[in-house]
């Protein structure tokens, strides 16, 4: 199969060095756990310092200050007034804050879609094992022709029982950017109350979260917002934000969310306080410009792995529900030659030094590469270099 030729974006100025990875690894996973730039890990370093040099003072009695200026700073990046937003360490926390809040009937049910995030998955689960409720898993078979095609499939489930539908931003197994808006829309219109797992989306899509009116809203920023690992964030429409409450519910229990979630008791912080370098290292290169140059790569990217022939494209091909990753398809001759998913993606490490996630989502067998502002055109050339190594090995 030949796309269309598409040419790679010209690296940004200045993010050839820089990160605290491997230069010994092609690593274009960045959309698990992120990648540090040094310049932020050392913020957080001097936050940690600050702190523990006088911990009572400035933990104990000044967190709030302390927080103030990273939350300001997200809202501006995320489209929301700081007082509803809560920090929290990752997005699954975030997941798990608004579940626990749920008050629940037995015969509930939850929306959400077979391409959920694992761990999600296992906090509904949970859900309904403790309460009796529902949860659908509605099939989104690959390839997707079109966002239109999930949001129908996603209200098509909907029924009077139906308390909350739960769906992905950006899909983690399959890298698919989802029409939100549109869902949150659909659903507000039955009655239906939305929450958008955001956990890939900010630094990777312009965020205006107040105006997309979800009703809750959880995002990392240890992914592509750069930040250290442990900063993320679950924000709340007004008419939610009196109801939504930390996991860990410490001193200020119905404070409000940002006294509640501003203390949720002894905790590093220092990674919350690295949220303002974070976000000033982004905008030292132009917000959009990283967004762009990411989203470009990626295409790219897309493109020349379904060209090398060992990939197959499970996204629309204009591009629309693509964002800073892309994910295809392996055919069947890799389920051959490898008994598990994961014992071709340590084969892919070991030929290749290349660091790339591969899946197993309901018998396709996927590979998903990440485009940052680390990553380089020959960085996806070894990864195909390096299946070409294991396709005559077989």
């Amino acid at each position: 199969m030949t796309t269309q030729r598409i040419e790679p974006p010209s690296p940004l100025p200045g993010t050839d060095g820089g990160w605290l990875w491997d230069p010994g690894i092609v690593f274009l996973n960045h959309g698990s756990f992120g990648s540090l730039p040094v310049a932020v890990a050392e913020a957080a370093e001097r936050h940690r310092r600050f702190i523990e040099a006088q911990p009572i003072a400035r933990l104990g009695r000044g967190v709030g200050e302390l927080l103030r200026a990273p939350k300001e700073a997200l809202g501006r990046l995320v489209g929301s007034s700081p007082e509803r937003l809560g920090l929290v360490e990752n997005a699954t926390a975030g997941v798990a804050a608004v579940l626990r809040n749920m008050q629940w009937q037995p015969a509930d049910r939850v929306v959400t879609t077979g391409h959920v995030y694992g761990a999600v998955r296992q906090a509904l689960h949970r859900e309904r094992d403790l309460h009796g409720i529902e949860v659908v898993e509605v099939p989104v078979p690959l390839p997707v022709a079109s966002g239109q095609a999930v949001v129908d499939r996603v209200i098509s489930a909907i029924d009077e029982q139906t308390r909350l539908v739960l769906v992905d931003h950006v899909t983690s197994p399959t890298a698919l950017v989802l029409p939100v808006r549109e869902i949150v829309s659909a659903c507000h219109a039955r009655g239906v109350a939305v929450m958008i797992d955001g956990a890939h989306a900010p630094g990777m899509l312009p965020l205006e979260l107040d105006a997309l009116g979800a009703d809750w809203y959880t995002g990392n920023l240890h992914k592509w917002v750069y930040a250290p690992k442990g900063s993320a964030f679950l924000h709340a429409s007004p008419a939610r934000a009196c109801e939504t409450h930390p996991a860990s519910i410490s001193h200020h229990y119905g404070a409000g969310m940002d006294l509640e979630f501003g203390w949720q008791g002894t905790r590093d912080v220092g990674s919350w306080m690295a949220i303002t370098d974070a976000i000033a290292w982004m905008d030292a290169f132009g917000h959009g410009a990283v967004m762009d140059h990411n989203a470009r790569l990626a295409a790219w990217a897309h493109a020349r792995m379904v060209d090398s022939g060992f990939f197959e494209p499970i996204s629309p091909a204009d591009g629309s529900m693509r964002g800073s990753m892309a994910a295809c398809r392996l055919d069947a001759r890799w389920r051959t030659r490898f008994e598990t998913v994961e014992a071709l993606q340590a084969a892919i490490l070991a030929t290749g030094s290349v660091e790339v996630p591969c899946m197993d989502l309901h018998g396709d067998w996927l590979l998903r590469v990440s485009a940052a502002p680390h990553n380089r055109p020959w960085q996806y050339e070894r990864l195909i270099e390096s299946m070409q190594t294991l396709d005559r090995a077989s």
